[in-house]
């Protein structure tokens, strides 16, 4: 009698599965000959569905191309653009991007919109081009393609009627490389729509990539993303006083909460200033300015009260103040220069009191009458040196440490120079010479070419003199004093 094995219920989960041999094949019937059909076409490069759904609002200002400053000029018209959307884009040199999906329907309709972004340039006394579109590129195309600006704007809102828009524009007005330009003249295309009917892999083989890349962002099958312009940050605070003040001291009391919170803005920020402005008001008549310059880029609070204090105490106030203003200057980075850790405990000082000694002196004295002066290499000396109203240090580009303060030192001729040089040379007889001579003969490249002999010489009180003598008409001339 056979024995029965049982198999086991529970499957191996590591175990190989079983091969499995196909099936024998049924039998084949009688072959007929099938009828002929076309070949289909090949497949068309998948380029992506339009999925845009920003609107673009463009503005190109012809007049701009040829102005230097075009890239400040920008930046100011973004300040105005901003009222209208929050994503304002600078494309140089010339126009201004505005995303204004957002803001149609505060506006009302985008025809509103468009015509309030107009008169906002209008009121500027500018001249501008404007068009509408579904993608950056497209909107700057039909900006641009505007023949006169009298002509109604282009304003498409729909992205299956923006292809036929484009392939009536020129291909100037896409503003590309001019070996792009004149190869494609040459080919024949002269506007958007043809250069659309080339095939894409030829034009990328033939020209480059980024033509057709372009081209996909026009026609919004590719996002392009862009960079927002940021407006400078700046500090500004206003205090109202109950009762209007006609004291100083009071008003250097009031303005110790405005400078702790402006402090307090720039550590946060880890920024400085350089420049502030307090602005008083009056019951009647224009408001009180007062304008402070600082001599290095801070955030401390000491200094900032310091310079504001001294202006303060000069200030004759032609009325009573009945609130104040206090406006920074634009935010600057600190530089990251180290201190030292026992300055205060020997009693050195730190690195500012070169800097706040500037601040105080132009507080009291005015703006132009503190200033230092920086050395030219030039031989004739009335031209190797001007005058600096900035004195923050900085590495100069021959590696020496930079202050704004003159280095005698640095024309070793072998004979000294005074610090004290009078305006214009004064003519004298001859004096008593000490030392020389030091020919100098330069300038002659500039029209201002001078040939002198520099002596050092005594006059009959004791003092030292800086003298030269001209080599053509021999006389004499005293140039400077010495300390």
């Amino acid at each position: 009698m056979k024995l029965r094995t049982a198999k086991s219920k529970t499957a191996d989960l590591f175990a190989a599965a079983p091969e499995r041999r196909p099936a024998a094949p049924p039998a084949a019937p009688p072959l007929r000959p099938a009828p002929l059909e076309p070949l289909a076409p090949p497949a068309a490069p998948r380029l992506g569905r339009p999925h845009s759904k920003q609107l673009w609002y463009a503005a190109v200002f012809p007049e701009l191309t040829a102005v230097e400053q075009s890239a400040e000029i920008l930046q100011r018209l973004c300040k105005h653009a901003q009222t209208f959307t929050s994503f304002v884009s600078i494309e140089p040199p010339d126009a201004l991007l505005l995303e204004i999906r957002g803001s149609v329907k505060l506006f009302g309709s985008l025809e509103t919109l468009h015509a309030d972004i107009d008169a906002c340039w209008g009121r500027l006394a500018l001249r501008t081009q404007s068009a509408t579109a579904p993608s950056t590129l497209a909107a700057l195309w039909l900006a641009r393609a505007a023949k006169r600006p009298s002509d109604p704007p282009i304003r498409v809102d729909d992205l299956v009627a923006l292809p036929g828009h484009l392939a009536k524009l020129p291909l100037a007005c896409t503003a590309w490389d001019i070996e792009w330009l004149q190869t494609l003249r040459a080919m024949g295309v002269t506007s958007v729509g043809e250069l659309l009917r080339l095939p894409r892999a030829g034009l990328a083989r033939r020209l480059s990539p980024a033509l057709v890349q372009d081209l996909d962002i026009a026609l919004a099958r590719q996002p392009a993303p862009r960079r927002t312009f940021v407006p400078h940050e700046r500090f500004r605070e206003r205090c109202d006083f109950e009762m209007e003040i006609e004291q100083i001291a009071y008003l250097e009391k009031a303005l110790e909460p405005l400078i702790e919170r402006c402090a307090r803005f720039l550590r946060q920020r880890q920024a400085g200033v350089q420049t502030l402005q307090l602005r008083l008001t009056h019951r009647e008549g224009p408001a009180t300015r007062v304008r402070v310059g600082l001599a290095s880029i801070t955030s401390e609070r000491r200094r900032l009260a310091d310079v504001l204090c001294q202006k303060l105490s000069r200030l004759e106030l032609k009325a009573p103040v009945r609130g104040m203003e206090l406006l920074s200057g634009s935010l600057r980075g600190l530089s990251a220069s180290s201190l030292d850790v026992f300055a205060g405990l020997t009693g050195s000082g730190s690195r500012d009191s070169a800097p706040q000694l500037v601040e105080r002196l132009r507080a009291r004295l005015g703006e132009e009458a503190v200033y230092g002066v920086r050395l030219i290499p030039e031989h004739r000396p009335e031209a190797a040196w001007r005058r600096v109203h900035e004195f923050g240090a900085r590495i100069a580009d021959g590696g020496m440490m930079d202050t704004g303060m003159m280095d005698t030192g640095m024309m070793d001729t072998g004979m000294p120079r005074p610090v004290w040089l009078l305006d214009e040379p004064l003519p004298v007889l001859k004096p008593e010479i000490l030392q020389g001579p030091e020919r100098i003969e330069s300038g002659w490249w500039d029209g201002k070419g001078v040939a002198r002999d520099y002596y050092v010489a005594r006059e009959s009180h004791g003092s030292k003199l800086w003298v030269f003598q001209e080599r053509q008409s021999k006389r004499w001339y005293l140039h400077g004093v010495f300390a």
